[in-house]
């Protein structure tokens, strides 16, 4: 009796499933799209950190140079024209010297530049009832030499104004040797202090003029104009575009290369990736800058912000979605298409387009989450929402068990570390370039870690945090007009 029993309800099984099979007729499906309540907003981003763009800047010495160079003449004294000695109205004096061009080096923002001086000497003495006696020193052979250091101290004020104080420092003789001393004993003359002390008064007569040539260099004028440049969007690709959008400014002290003085910035931004048609630039002032001597470096955590447009997300989601099929008595379901949209509370509806047993589209929905480690975004709540669950029906509830679900979980798993490496390499080919003449950005982004995925309305955001370096690179130079005799010299910036 039991037997009959079980071979009856599976004859009864086996005739409808036959039954549905001679009538082959699909179930069609039309299920709306979820909509979340009006109260619910979508999650908000917390602000990214700014990056950090090291920016060398070299200010050319020349005009310094040039400047003190003209101030101080290379040769000043007479040797013919007679100097009473204040000490002995009998006794006079003569010398005339020159000058090697300045050698420059840097310490502590000062920069010392040195020269020395070559001289000649001589003496009169007029005695009483005797004719006038004279000696020299330096006329002929090797000539006595002084050591001479100019001192120029370099501050920026932070509204990126130069401010120089330029003194000298010391003047001295070469060596303690013969060499370098001009005593004419026979005289009581030495001829040293007396050549010193003319050449210490014509340095403070001249040098001033150093100081207001260069408070005419304007620093602030060339540094707002790079920072403006820094604001243009940079083409990644066709329609993607990198806004650096600079902001802070920290200052970091200066050093010498060669001739050049190279000032060290830390410029603070927030790189973002945006697509579509190229943003328009927004108009930014160069801020005042701040001391931060122990923030500066030459590495750099960049944070970089991808924003995917749904379409481009359910292109990446057809690659492992569309063409799987499922089949249960002899039923067989086949997924034709996907397209991802928001639900607006921060949950993904992924739409899957049905043919098959199963004709139409219905809804599945679940909450994005993100493994760090592996890059990977996946939505492991998956499930079909309550009004495509209701019309799967007539056979259909197979596609509603674990093992199916399991299967389209899976394949709907999104890999971001691969396209967002892609991208850093895009990104990276786009900002080593020439912003314009003398002024270069230059990256170099070593890896990239997706750190945070949102789902908000308009887009599917990204965000990676990548390590390597950014500067800028600015080594245009300042030249000094070349003015008539006896006119200021004016400094000004090339265009």
């Amino acid at each position: 009796m039991r037997t009959t029993y079980r071979h009856v309800a599976r004859g009864a099984r086996l005739f409808v499933v036959a039954l549905l099979v001679a009538c082959d007729a699909p179930v069609t499906i039309d299920a709306p799209l979820p909509v979340a309540a009006d109260s619910v907003l979508a999650p908000d981003l917390p602000p990214m950190l700014p990056s950090m763009v090291d920016a060398p800047i070299a200010l050319t010495l020349g005009p310094a140079l040039e400047a003190l160079e003209g101030a101080v003449p290379r040769r000043f004294g007479n040797i013919e024209r007679r100097i009473q000695n204040p000490n002995n109205r009998r006794q006079h004096f003569a010398y005339e010297a020159s000058r090697a061009p300045f050698s420059v080096e840097l310490e502590d923002e000062r920069i010392t530049l040195g020269t020395v001086v070559h001289y000649a000497g001589r003496a009169w003495y007029d005695p009483p009832l005797l004719p006038e006696m004279s000696a020299a020193c330096g006329a002929d052979g090797e000539q006595p030499r002084l050591r001479a250091r100019v001192q120029s101290t370099i501050a920026l004020s932070p509204d990126w104004r130069l401010n120089t104080r330029t003194r000298l420092t010391s003047l001295t003789p070469y060596s303690d040797t013969d060499r370098d001393a001009c005593r004419l004993t026979s005289f009581q003359i030495d001829v040293t202090d007396r050549v010193i002390g003319g050449v210490r008064g014509v340095m403070r007569r001249e040098l001033p003029k150093v100081d207001r040539t260069l408070a005419q260099w304007n620093v602030q004028e060339r540094l707002a104009r790079w920072y403006a440049l820094l604001n243009r969007p940079i083409q990644v690709t066709d329609s993607l575009w990198l806004l650096l959008r600079p902001g802070a400014v920290r200052y970091g002290g200066l050093e010498l290369n060669d001739t050049a003085v190279i000032v060290d910035v830390r410029l603070f931004t927030s790189p973002t990736l945006v697509s579509g048609e190229q943003p328009e630039p927004a108009t930014v002032t160069l801020p005042r800058f701040s001391e931060a001597a122990s923030e500066m470096g030459d590495s750099a955590r960049i944070l970089l912000e991808a924003r995917l447009d749904y379409s481009t997300v359910s292109d990446l989601l057809r690659k492992g979605l569309v063409g799987r099929s499922f089949s249960r008595w002899q039923r067989r379901v086949r997924i034709a298409d996907v397209r991802l949209m928001p639900v607006g509370d921060g949950r993904l509806a992924l739409g899957v387009r049905f043919d098959g047993a199963l004709r139409g589209e219905g809804w599945l929905i679940g909450t994005p989450q993100l493994d760090v480690a592996s890059g990977v975004l996946s939505v492991p709540d998956l499930d079909f929402d309550v009004a495509t669950g209701d019309l799967l029906v007539r056979g259909l509830e197979f596609l509603r068990t674990d093992a199916v679900l399991a299967q389209l979980r899976e394949a709907a798993q999104l890999p971001l570390a691969e396209p967002l490496d892609a991208l850093r390499e895009k990104v990276q080919g786009a900002m080593n370039r020439e912003l314009a003449d003398g002024v270069s950005l230059f990256a170099e982004l070593t890896s990239a870690r997706v750190i945070q995925v949102a789902a908000l309305p308009t887009a599917l955001v990204a965000r990676a945090e990548t390590t390597g370096s950014i500067g800028l690179g600015i080594d245009r130079e300042l030249r000094v007009k070349r003015v008539p005799r006896g006119e200021s010299a004016v400094v000004s910036a090339e265009p």
